[in-house]
């Protein structure tokens, strides 16, 4: 029995209402659109349908140009499945695809799902220069060429696009609809979170070897930051300052973010949500790096209760994850194969809520403040009672220069792990980091 889209395509061959093929340029065959399907699917290639307007000087120019140019005609003709319509015969399929003027070059899959398209302005040098990466990458692409059509507004669709376009190393393709997407996606809720967490990191990592979007992104950060600053009639500061931080970690430019940090802290009235988004992670690491311990700590004012909010959410979630998995234990009745691997964001979630917790206990030693230190310290083994815990948090203590919380915390954690493998893990754990200190 023929395969129900085959017969689709046959049934359409055979009612084809499209006027009669032109003549065979080189490279385009003497067929119909839907022949030209069928043999696209047969063949697996992908489906290039060319319009030229033989009613004005410039379609015949175009066609003259680029559709009959011999070389363009023979490299398209060893690559793809390609006819040539007339926009003057009123072929149907230009109304479907929205092609008006002199002319145009349509990439499809055998479906006519369009995956790019080309204006007659094209040389057949660029035309074959731009054809030549998506000619492989048709079905994989179309689905994201779709959404963009069907939402010519929605960002999120178009950082879709973008992304498709890094997955076929197309950079320049995809910054154009990641700029777009960042520029128009700030009031899109369901973009929001990709737009800042995912989206502008693309971009950032690009403007590292692409000095043109590096300049446009800081001419944009650069921007943002003087409205933060001084903010217009209408601006939402909160999410002014969000995106600024965004672009500063995606950049990588800490001290450009430390500027922003301290000329809000200078000014009265700043919200005080206003100033933790503008504390980014980025910049923590950078000061902490540098040991500028007194604003690192000035970072976080309420530091205690912002781990302890920290630590509790994270504790519900722990207790959720162990439930769900003693369930999918129970259902898997012991078979390796229904159980989960690989990395576990939970796991990496508390691993870097312990890095904060260390970096923030050596500094406080550092500075004198011994008391807040033993006290975060208790905060995070209330949750955290793994042998790693314990070792990073007295390893920490060490290098803050709080010895007697150090010898403390070693001492709690042989106490207070009971189970073997954790308590040699721990001792393990010791001796390396004093060999490391030798």
């Amino acid at each position: 029995m023929l395969h129900p889209a085959l017969l689709a395509l046959a049934l359409a061959l055979a009612q084809d209402p499209a006027p009669a093929p032109q003549p065979a340029a080189s490279g385009f065959r003497a067929v119909s659109v839907a022949a030209a399907q069928l043999a696209a699917r047969d063949e697996q290639r992908a489906l290039v349908v060319a319009f030229f307007d033989s009613r004005s000087e410039a379609g015949r120019a175009f066609d003259a140009r680029v559709l009959q140019d011999a070389a363009f005609g023979e490299w398209l003709g060893g690559r793809a499945v390609a006819v040539r319509l007339d926009l003057a015969g009123g072929p149907s399929l230009a109304v479907e695809l929205g092609v008006e003027g002199d002319g145009a070059v349509v990439l499809c899959t055998a479906g006519l799902a369009e995956v790019e398209r080309w204006s007659s302005a094209i040389e057949p040098r660029a035309l074959m220069a731009a054809m030549q990466p998506l000619l492989k990458h048709v079905d994989f692409m179309a689905p994201a060429r779709a959404r963009v059509k069907a939402s010519p507004n929605s960002a999120l669709a178009r950082a879709l696009l973008g992304d498709a376009y890094i997955d076929i190393l197309q950079p320049e393709r995809a910054i154009e609809h990641l700029l777009w997407a960042w520029d128009n996606g700030a009031r899109e809720s369901d973009f929001a979170q990709m737009r800042r967490n995912v989206t502008i990191y693309k971009l950032g990592q690009m403007s590292g070897r692409m000095k043109p979007l590096r300049k446009e992104l800081v001419a944009r950060r650069d921007a943002l930051a003087a409205r933060l600053l001084e903010p217009r009639e209408g601006d939402v500061r909160l999410e002014l300052a969000l995106d600024l931080a965004a672009l500063n970690s995606a950049l990588l430019a800490p001290e450009k973010q430390l500027e922003t940090w301290r000329a809000l802290r200078s000014r009265e009235g700043v919200a005080p949500e206003i100033l933790a988004a503008s504390f980014t992670d980025m910049l923590a690491q950078h000061l902490f790096r540098e040991r500028r311990f007194e604003e690192f700590l000035a970072g976080k004012p309420d530091l205690l209760a912002d781990f302890d909010a920290r630590y509790r959410a994270l504790e519900q979630e722990l207790a959720r994850a162990a439930a769900e998995a003693e369930q999918i234990a129970r259902d898997a009745k012991g078979n390796p194969a229904e159980r989960k691997s690989g990395i576990d964001p939970l796991d990496v979630r508390r691993t870097s809520t312990l890095a904060s917790a260390a970096m923030h206990v050596e500094a406080l030693g550092i500075v004198g403040r011994a008391g807040d230190a033993s006290a975060l310290c208790t905060l995070v083994l209330g949750v955290d009672r793994r042998a790693a815990a314990y070792a990073t948090l007295a390893g920490a203590a060490a290098r803050g220069g709080s010895a007697p919380l150090q010898e403390e915390l070693v001492a709690r954690g042989r106490a207070e792990l009971v189970d073997a493998a954790e308590r040699a893990q721990l001792e393990a754990l010791l001796s390396a980091a004093k060999a490391r200190s030798r």
